[in-house]
């Protein structure tokens, strides 16, 4: 039988992809001891009724006034009742038997720090989108290290990590902190994300992502660096996708510049709205 457990699931306005994943991770709970935890932060939409309609009061909803990530996380953290954390991504669809299979690493002291592989889904995205999502996609299915969108952490795993920063790349900063030996990605494990639609929501996440990745450095030199997976494609895939790579780069000191926090692709979500 599975021993209890958290999942902590951060909310900013997500009501539109909500209405597919939660009733999606209702259903992968069945016969589970399983709490949920949506901390909503600065959230205006209708989130929590989409939230009550797939749950009704089986899961926790936290508000929070101010907006950010790691403040969520930590505000999960707080409200958790277990040792074993599930730490998702509201646009996140689940499969039905994820968690079994992802906690059996931990229960039987294989590991502290697992995640799922991300199957990745493109939507309505157009023709250069799509290109760029390939390429990605593919590293992602390779990547030895893609601990992102849906991580779980043994009890000594989340000692180890300790307090969550406020920084960009939270799911980076984590997996870092937990011995590489203790770290698995469940090969027989998927989640499903929606890609990009446009490119500039793919400008808009790569600069997120440049501008996390130099925060991570600045914050400690010495830190490995994610492991380097070659992008493979056709060359029309692959001239999309570096030039994404390189427009990203005057996108992010942009975003830095004027004080931008975040960095949201809001293309994936209005693909869900069909």
């Amino acid at each position: 039988m599975t021993a209890p457990f958290d999942i902590i699931v951060p909310v900013r306005n997500e009501a539109i992809a909500l209405a597919f994943t939660a009733p999606a991770l209702a259903r992968s709970l069945d016969g589970l001891c399983a709490r949920v935890i949506y901390v909503l932060n600065a959230t205006t939409d209708q989130s929590a009724s989409v939230i009550r309609k797939a749950f009704g009061s089986r899961a926790v909803i936290v508000e929070l006034p101010e907006a950010g990530k790691t403040l969520a996380l930590s505000a999960g953290d707080a409200a958790a009742q277990y040792g074993t954390r599930v730490y998702l991504d509201a646009d996140v669809t689940v499969t039905a038997d994820i968690f079994q299979k992802l906690l059996a690493p931990l229960h039987d002291g294989t590991a502290d720090l697992v995640s799922p592989r991300i199957q990745v889904e493109f939507g309505r995205a157009g023709p250069l989108a799509r290109r760029v999502g390939r390429v990605w996609a593919d590293q992602m299915a390779r990547r030895p290290d893609a601990f992102m969108c849906c991580t779980v952490l043994s009890p000594k795993g989340i000692e180890i990590r300790g307090p969550w920063p406020d920084i960009l790349s939270d799911d980076d900063w984590q997996r870092d902190r937990i011995n590489p030996a203790r770290r698995m990605v469940v090969e027989t494990a998927s989640i499903n994300i929606i890609a990009p639609s446009n490119l500039l929501g793919w400008l808009t996440v790569r600069a997120r992502w440049i501008r996390g990745r130099k925060e991570l450095e600045h914050l400690n030199p010495e830190a490995p660096h994610a492991a380097w997976v070659q992008p493979r494609g056709t060359i029309p895939d692959l001239a999309a996708y570096y030039g994404v790579r390189l427009a990203a780069e005057p996108v992010a000191f942009v975003q830095e510049r004027i004080g931008i926090t975040w960095g949201r692709d809001h293309s994936s979500r209005r693909a869900r709205n069909v």
